[in-house]
């Protein structure tokens, strides 16, 4: 056999291997790269940025407010994955006057001043950012982008399957991971987290109409270039009527959660 056809071969038969039905979104997605080690290096992206980037104190009246309501959220996501719960799960506000948010694998989760500061949002809308950005963790969207990159390059891919990374081929790996944490998720990874984030929230007692307006004050921020949260979530006027018919689901579990 030819051996870059044998090579080809093995990588699609590995990617084929490598997809699995996710127990959250009951999706078939790519999962090449382990969990473990998805994880592992979102912590190391995450710490990074943390020194990069200048954060607010733990003890500041906004911090202890993301706490809070992440804390909340949490609770829920191990209750819809138990495995959730040995995550190591953080929270920072990072001094940024971008309009963004964004949760790592493992449970790390950021949001910027700009958010706090452009949209005001109560509580109930800010539940409903974190909650959409922990369903991403919970949905595996990070591990799966991780993935797809490494199929990208398929040597890389290979050599991960077959348990062989030498240092050269883990550096790959790493610097191929670090790089997919930061590409935007794809619309169905959207509204799987649209979905997932709305039971979250509710489950946590937070208002699942506040997703409507957080998503007004959005478009209403944003100008004609639209904050960066927004830019990484299309179809905003589609995505408002999508949560309209979404809501009616999780009601329950909201006035089961605040006995309204």
């Amino acid at each position: 056999m030819h051996v870059p056809f044998a090579v080809s071969l093995l990588a699609v038969t590995l990617v084929i291997a490598g997809c699995v039905t996710h127990p959250v979104t009951g999706r078939s997605q790519l999962m090449i790269m382990p969990e473990g080690q998805a994880n592992q290096m979102a912590y190391r992206a995450y710490s990074q940025m943390a020194k990069e980037k200048p954060t607010l104190p733990a003890s500041h009246q906004a911090s202890q407010r993301i706490q809070r309501i992440t804390q909340r959220i949490v609770r829920q996501a191990v209750r819809v994955d138990p495995q959730a719960g040995g995550w190591r799960w953080e929270s920072r506000v990072f001094r940024d006057d971008s309009v963004n948010a964004f949760a790592m694998a493992g449970g790390k989760v950021g949001i910027n001043t700009g958010m706090l500061d452009k949209l005001q949002p109560s509580d109930d809308e800010l539940a409903q950012v974190i909650a959409h950005e922990i369903a991403h963790a919970l949905s595996g969207h990070t591990r799966e982008k991780m993935s797809m990159a490494m199929t990208q390059q398929m040597g890389l891919s290979v050599a991960t399957a077959l348990g062989g990374l030498d240092a050269q081929t883990a550096a790959m790996a790493q610097q191929v991971a670090t790089v997919a944490i930061d590409l935007p998720f794809s619309r169905r990874m959207e509204l799987e987290a649209d979905e997932v984030g709305l039971l979250l929230a509710a489950r946590a007692g937070y208002d699942p109409h506040a997703a409507i307006s957080l998503w007004r004050k959005m478009q209403a921020v944003g100008g004609s270039g639209g904050p960066e949260w927004l830019s990484t979530h299309p179809g905003s006027a589609n995505r408002i009527q999508a949560l309209e018919r979404a809501i009616p689901a999780v009601m329950p579990e909201y006035r089961r959660a605040t006995g309204l």
